[in-house]
């Protein structure tokens, strides 16, 4: 009979609490999922290590943020753990795609950049991958015209690129 009443008594006090819970779990994690099952894991922590005489909503602030902060740690580690898992050619490998994937964000931000007809020609031949003949009839001109449009862009490209360079060693 006694554990009937704690049950009733345990399940009062989490729906008394439990929107005041969901707000701070939110506020955390983001995500309406998560909070819900940070919440259920701290309600019951808290319950087991409340000691009367302070405020219980506090106490389980306290737990809800000690545990969103210690399962973003567990998962860093995971995260560091797994890199240095890898192999060292991997690394290098992951480290290359890393490069190429922050070099083509920069090759697109300075084509963006590009005059008009420079941006467009170079999209078409950069992302498209479209021949200089495909390139020259959807542009009404000629594929030479289409060869020097090119050829001034990478200039231009080139040229930005020496600018950034220069701007993050000056």
């Amino acid at each position: 009979m006694k554990t009937e009443n704690n049950h009733s008594q345990i399940g009062d006090m989490y729906k008394r609490y439990y929107s005041q819970l969901m707000l701070i779990a939110c506020s955390y994690t983001h995500d309406k999922v998560s909070a819900e099952d940070l919440v259920q894991e701290a309600f019951l922590k808290a319950i087991l290590s409340y000691k009367a005489g302070g405020s219980f909503l506090c106490w389980a602030g306290k737990v809800i943020r000690n545990l969103f902060f210690n399962s973003k740690k567990k998962e860093k580690h995971l995260e560091e753990s797994s890199v240095e898992d890898l192999s060292i050619t991997q690394q290098e490998d992951l480290l290359k795609d890393y490069i190429k994937g922050e070099e083509r964000v920069r090759l697109a931000a300075m084509i963006a950049s590009l005059p008009e007809k420079y941006k467009s020609v170079m999209i078409e031949s950069v992302y498209l991958n479209q021949e200089n003949a495909q390139i020259a009839v959807s542009h009404g001109i000629s594929e030479e015209n289409v060869r020097q449009i090119k050829s001034r862009a990478k200039k231009m490209l080139i040229k930005m690129r020496e600018e950034e360079d220069e701007k993050y060693r000056g």
